[in-house]
């Protein structure tokens, strides 16, 4: 394996020295901030080094791809040539980027022609459906309001008020509401947390998800929750190489709660690492936060998924996300085959509508839900009867 030091200004630079050097195949052993060595270049702002890897294969492929582009290493560019380089795609890129003008207003062109159309369909569907809610008896209005207001899907909220209307009285309020709390209800399911095996062996629990929705600090919340609520052995391992923070973030909370961690930097190593918490009781796993648009990364997470073998794995998302983009999620993550949803950042939102969105489209159950950054205390078990309540909404 081929380990060098890459020093830069700031974290950007040093990474974009090791990409340019040993390429995306590059792993991150450690990033430290270091100072310069003198006493006038002590009071300067620290450096950033970065230690990074590859191995022998990657090296060698990688030198190959070097000399056959002309490219050079980071301290070996030359600018000149680079520059003269970019001008010419610069204007090879302002032809093309002209004759897509050109291709572009042909086609607004026709896309307004039939922009009118479009927007009367529209149009006469939108009416067409305020005057199905119009039709429908003042109270069920109401609680069909209620649910587009809490950002309820459209079309799931006709499915709840389809069925209020079939198993209560239209005149009474109270009948209504307790039908919807039940309908709701019985739409959310039974929440369910994590189980731990019987078996003396360790229950391996893996976290997945888009980027940003807080997965990581999530498990941290679990695995305080396992070791001081239910006093078991917790175990941490995070596959999260690719954000510079990440494993840091992790061992921090680790080193406060006395908690062992490593580091799986390949799918390959994710086993073994599993492995040498045999005596634990629970393996808490993170991975990359990751899009299906960046093949090569949401590749990994299949593969790491496979090859942990989890008991439990959990697909995080943030309550804010839009309903449209739930849906999307859910699709990209269909080749989990059993999976369960925490949803994070409860306190960042009024309106609960996209849980029950994301409920039905996934048709997986709910298990926890955060509620602010306090670890262990701002995590909890999936409260039905609480969600319904806010769906319902107010009824004056």
């Amino acid at each position: 394996m081929k380990i060098k030091r890459y020093m830069g200004k700031n974290t950007q630079e040093a990474l974009l020295k090791v990409k340019m050097d040993l390429g995306n195949n590059a792993i991150i052993l450690n990033t430290k901030k270091v100072r310069q060595k003198g006493i006038k270049k002590y009071f300067t702002k620290p450096m950033i080094e970065i230690m990074a890897a590859i191995d022998d294969d990657n090296a060698k492929a990688r030198e190959r791809e070097l000399s056959k582009t002309g490219a050079f290493y980071p301290e070996n560019v030359n600018t000149k040539n680079i520059l003269s380089q970019k001008e010419e795609k610069i204007v090879e890129l302002e032809n093309k980027v002209s004759n897509i003008e050109s291709m572009l207003q042909r086609v607004l062109n026709t896309v307004k022609t039939d922009s009118k159309s479009i927007e009367a369909v529209k149009k006469n569907g939108d009416e067409a459906r305020q005057t199905e809610a119009e039709k429908l008896p003042q109270i069920f209005q109401l609680l069909y309001g209620n649910l587009l207001k809490n950002e309820v899907d459209e079309e799931i909220a006709r499915k709840i008020i389809d069925q209020v209307a079939r198993k209560s009285d239209s005149r009474n309020i109270n009948d209504a509401s307790l039908v919807m709390h039940s309908v709701i209800a019985s739409m959310f399911g039974k929440a369910e947390p994590i189980a731990l095996r019987k078996d003396g062996k360790p229950t391996v629990i893996l976290f997945v998800g888009p980027t940003g929705v807080g997965k990581t600090t999530t498990l941290a919340k679990l695995a305080a929750t396992f070791m001081l609520s239910a006093n078991k052995k917790v175990g941490l391992i995070t596959a999260d190489t690719y954000r510079i923070a990440a494993v840091d973030q992790l061992k921090t909370y680790a080193e406060i709660l006395g908690i062992p961690i490593s580091v799986a930097y390949s799918v390959m190593e994710i086993t073994n690492e599993i492995q040498k918490y045999s005596d634990k009781d629970v393996i808490l796993v993170d991975t990359a936060g990751c899009s299906y648009r960046d093949k090569q990364k949401f590749d990994e997470l299949k593969k790491l998924v496979a090859a942990s073998n989890a008991d439990s794995i959990f697909l995080v998302l943030s309550s804010t996300v839009s309903s449209k983009n739930s849906r999307e999620i859910i699709r990209n993550y269909e080749f989990i085959p059993n999976y369960r949803l925490i949803f994070t950042k409860l306190d960042e939102t009024p309106v609960y509508g996209n849980i029950l969105n994301t409920k039905c489209f996934s048709n997986k159950s709910l298990s926890y839900i955060t509620n602010g950054q306090n670890v262990p205390d701002d995590i909890e078990i999936v409260n039905i009867d609480r969600l319904s309540k806010n769906l319902l909404g107010n009824m004056s």
